[in-house]
C-alpha cells in the first residue's frame, strides 16, 4: 500500500469541498485532486484541511476538515518513484498530465457543455475542443465514484432522522442514504471502513 497527503490550502478549499451532486462535479473533483499531487508542493501554511491518496487494489481519495471526511474511487494507475508521484494514467494509459488535466477542466467548464452535458454532442458538433481531453474525460465517466462523506452536523441534527454523527452514501437525491453513527470517527476508522483488506465493521441498531 502506498500513501501519499497533500495540505489544501485555503484558496483551495473551495474546488475541494464544493457539493458533489453529479458526474460533472466528480470529474472537475479528480482533475483538480490529480493537479494537486503531480504538483505536490511544499508550503509553510498550516491549513484545517488534508488530502490523502491510498494505493492499493481499490485506489481512493480522502478529504478532511473539521467535522466533514468524505471518500471517492481515483480511477487512475499511479507510478511511484520512490515516495513521490512519476506517472499518472488511466486503466487505457491516457495521460493524466497537467495537459489532460487543463483539457478536461475546459470541457467541464464549456458554456455549450453546461447547458448540455453530452459528450456526444461534443463529438458531432464543431469545435477546438482537445480530443484528448473529451477521450479521457469520457473514460471518468465510466467509473463509479464511491461517494462516502462522514458528518459531524450541529446545524442540522434532528434525531434518529439527521443524526449529530453520520454517513452519507452516494451523492444524488436518487440514490443518496444515512447511516447513523452513535459517536464521532477518526480518520483511520473512516479509511479502514472503505478498506476491503480488513475485517467488516457491522451496523447494529
Amino acid at each position: 500500500m502506498k500513501t501519499i497527503e497533500c495540505k489544501i490550502l485555503p484558496f483551495q478549499e473551495k474546488n475541494i469541498f464544493s457539493p458533489l451532486r453529479n458526474k460533472v462535479d466528480y470529474a472537475k473533483l479528480l482533475m483538480f485532486s490529480a493537479r494537486m499531487l503531480l504538483l505536490n508542493y511544499e508550503s509553510k501554511m498550516s491549513p484545517s484541511s488534508s488530502m490523502k491518496l491510498i494505493v492499493e487494489k481499490m485506489n481512493r481519495l480522502f478529504f478532511y476538515k473539521k467535522g466533514k471526511y468524505f471518500s471517492i474511487s481515483f480511477p487512475f494507475n499511479v507510478l511511484f518513484d520512490g515516495d513521490k508521484i512519476a506517472s499518472i494514467t488511466s486503466y487505457s494509459s491516457r495521460e493524466v498530465d497537467f495537459k489532460s488535466i487543463s483539457a478536461v477542466i475546459s470541457i467541464l467548464d464549456n458554456e455549450q457543455f453546461l447547458k448540455n452535458p453530452s459528450l456526444i454532442d461534443f463529438y458531432i458538433e464543431p469545435s477546438d475542443t482537445d480530443f484528448t481531453g473529451l477521450f479521457l474525460l469520457e473514460e471518468i465517466f465510466q467509473f463509479e465514484p464511491s461517494y462516502i462523506r462522514y458528518d459531524h452536523d450541529i446545524e442540522r441534527e434532528n434525531g434518529k432522522l439527521h443524526p449529530l454523527h453520520h454517513l452519507d452514501v452516494n451523492y444524488s437525491m436518487y440514490g443518496t442514504f444515512k447511516i447513523g453513527l452513535n459517536d464521532a470517527i477518526t480518520q483511520q476508522y473512516f479509511e479502514d471502513l472503505q478498506d476491503i483488506n480488513k475485517e467488516c465493521s457491522y451496523i447494529v441498531d
